[in-house]
């Protein structure tokens, strides 16, 4: 019967017998039973004769639903001319084959097996081992959905250079970031060794193979220096060198992010000069003062001289004696005065050099603007005279000359009697606005608070929203944003004023893109609301003791947006992470501002967020950033 082979078996059925035959039997039946693989005995006629218990858990079929049906009946329709191919081996020698399909379950579904199968010419049957591979299969996809996410992350990235090099160094991959800092094409760097980014100095210290070394060593290694682009410019970069390993510990490459920070670095040596000529003045200063001093001591000195002198003759020079004591009393007082003098130019000089650039541009803004809303008033006066005296000579001259009345309907002077007071008012209003908004500016830009200070906090939010109203007003692209201020009473705030209104501007600016992303035909508004208050919250003290409610100022930031999922809400303070497409958002804003209100001020920041109804994001402050020491010392 060697040419009933496995074939035949798949695709005819010849009949079956009445009971199934035990093909195992002694001491293979307990392995039989007691392997954790699925393991089948199949006849030529494709009807399984015998199979382990194994089969009924991994597959869901009772042992009478698999008896009656041929092998080939479970089989997947994709994956049975592939197993044919297969099991025909077994009809040209005797060996084992090995292949994966996939198997219909009870329920319908489909599982990966595994096979190991052998056949035996002489008692017509085929013995087959199949284990369950379902879920290295998915492990697999998602292990490569999962790389392909990276890979699309990686490549979108553009204000960094994110680079894969191998053990030795060179470069196996490129993306947007690195074409735009580095300017190569990945075509024309792809293979090369990383120092070509170095200069020719560096290269010669060997820093290139020491930030490796010492990446390999130490897991990370980050440095600051000028590299090197393709055209031979040099720019300041910021690098990240964190070595790969694989499962056995061994190097498998590195990952290099480099980022270019030339702008910051030379704003940094501009400050630091003005920092160093702000040093020497104050030198120069305090030297001048300190010679006075010295004069003033030698004089001290002198005077205690002639006093020692003098009390020789006592009581001839006993009155001497009494002014030259008033005298000295007058010099230490100078000498204090002049102590007390010196500390307040140097806070002087220094307070002046922070408040310069404010000042300067509030000036300069401050004084066209007001010669115009000052003169105005003036303009107004003077056209409405003239529109008076116009009005008399048409009662007084009804029919003027040929060449005046040509010229009255060429500037259509009735249209311009009408639109001037208008165009008036529309310039004071705009006069206004802008003087509104240089007020805003100074109370924006508070860069030089260097501690904290009771603040209005409700100030700081109108001048946010004057600096974005621009955004907030309709356009052809997009529709008018309402901001509704629901302001409850809140006391003066201790805090660090310009941190803060980093906070609101960085908040109410993606609540404005949140919107302008998420138009909708047919929609009627958008809004944001701003919600104010304050609220006793409870703050942990010492072990043992009760908690004590602390009050703290309340700032809720929401708008009616198409809102996110618990997945992208948990995720939002993390740096980098951002939702807008590539090149419209680094990631940094929520997580700088986090920052600020955590770690700077002691507060929270927390958003509130479901699909379809809106973001809200809320601020918690301390009103006293004492307030929690001071009770800690009471409770201590």
């Amino acid at each position: 019967m060697a040419t009933q082979t496995a074939l035949t078996l798949c695709t005819q059925s010849n009949g079956r017998e009445a009971e199934p035959k035990h093909f195992v039997c002694g001491s293979l039946d307990k392995l039989f039973t007691l392997t954790l693989d699925m393991f089948f005995i199949v006849g030529f006629d494709g009807y399984f004769k015998q199979l382990n218990s194994i089969c009924e858990k991994t597959l869901g079929y009772t042992t009478e639903e698999f008896l009656s049906q041929r092998w080939i009946e479970l089989i997947h329709p994709e994956d049975q001319p592939a197993m044919l191919e297969r099991l025909q081996e077994l009809t040209t020698e005797a060996r084992t084959v090995q292949f994966e399909n996939r198997y219909r379950c009870q329920d319908g579904s489909y599982k990966w097996l595994l096979w190991n199968v052998a056949a035996c010419q002489d008692e017509q049957l085929i013995y087959a081992v199949a284990r369950d591979n379902t879920e290295c299969r998915r492990a697999e996809a998602a292990q490569r959905e999962s790389e392909e996410h990276f890979r699309l992350l990686v490549e979108g990235v553009k204000d960094y250079a994110i680079i894969m090099l191998n053990p030795a160094g060179r470069i196996v991959s490129w993306n947007t970031g690195a074409e735009r800092i580095q300017q190569y094409q990945a075509s024309e760097i792809l293979g090369k060794h990383i120092s070509c980014f170095y200069t020719e100095k560096d290269i010669e210290l060997g820093r290139p193979l020491h930030g490796l070394e010492i990446a390999a060593l130490q897991g990370r290694f980050e440095d600051e220096g000028w590299r090197i682009r393709k055209d031979g410019s040099k720019f300041w970069a910021n690098v990240v060198i964190t070595a790969l390993r694989d499962e056995d510990g061994r190097l498998s490459g590195f990952v290099r992010v480099t980022r270019d920070i030339t702008e910051r670095k030379l704003a940094e040596q501009e400050l630091q000069q003005a920092h160093d000529e702000l040093e020497k003045r104050v030198a120069q200063r305090t030297a001048e003062l300190t010679r006075t001093n010295e004069l003033l001591k030698q004089e001290i000195a002198e005077h205690e001289r002639t006093e020692a002198a003098l009390r020789q003759s006592k009581a001839r020079l006993k009155q001497q004696a009494q002014q030259l004591e008033a005298e000295k009393q007058h010099a230490t007082s100078l000498l204090g005065k002049l102590q007390r003098t010196q500390a307040q130019l140097i806070h002087t000089e220094k307070m002046t050099t922070l408040g310069q650039v404010i000042s300067g541009i509030a000036h300069e803004i401050n004084n066209p603007v007001g010669f115009i809303y000052g003169n105005l008033d003036y303009a107004s006066c003077y056209i409405n005279d003239l529109m008076r005296l116009v009005e008399l000579y048409f009662q007084h001259y009804p029919q003027p000359a040929p060449a005046i009345e040509a010229e009255l309907d060429a500037i259509d002077l009735n249209f311009l009697m009408a639109d001037m007071p208008k165009l008036l008012s529309s310039m004071k209003v705009g006069a206004t606005r802008l003087r509104q908004l240089v007020l805003s500016l100074q109370n924006f830009l508070r860069t030089e608070q260097t501690e904290m200070k009771p603040v209005d906090l409700h100030e700081g939010l109108d001048s946010t929203l004057m600096i974005l109203r621009h955004r907030l007003k309709a356009s052809e692209e997009y529709p008018e944003i309402t901001v509704n201020k629901e302001y409850g009473t809140l006391p003066f705030v201790e805090c660090f004023a310009g941190q803060m209104n980093q906070v609101f501007m960085h908040l109410i600016t993606n609540a404005i893109d949140v919107l302008q992303a998420s138009v909708e035909p047919g929609k009627p508004n958008y809004q944001i609301t701003i919600t104010t208050g304050v609220q006793d919250m409870k703050a942990a003290l010492l072990e043992g003791k009760t908690p004590e409610k602390i009050p703290h100022a309340v700032i809720r930031i929401s708008d009616n947006g198409p809102g996110m999922s618990e997945d992208i809400s948990c995720r939002l303070f993390e740096p980098f992470f951002t939702t807008k497409p590539p090149g419209k958002g680094t990631g940094l804003g929520l997580s700088i501002s986090y920052q600020i209100v955590v770690d700077h001020h002691g507060g929270q920041l927390t958003c509130v967020s479901e699909p379809g109804k809106g973001a809200e994001f809320v601020i918690y402050l301390p009103v006293r950033q004492v307030a929690l020491s001071a009770s800690l010392s009471q409770c201590a």
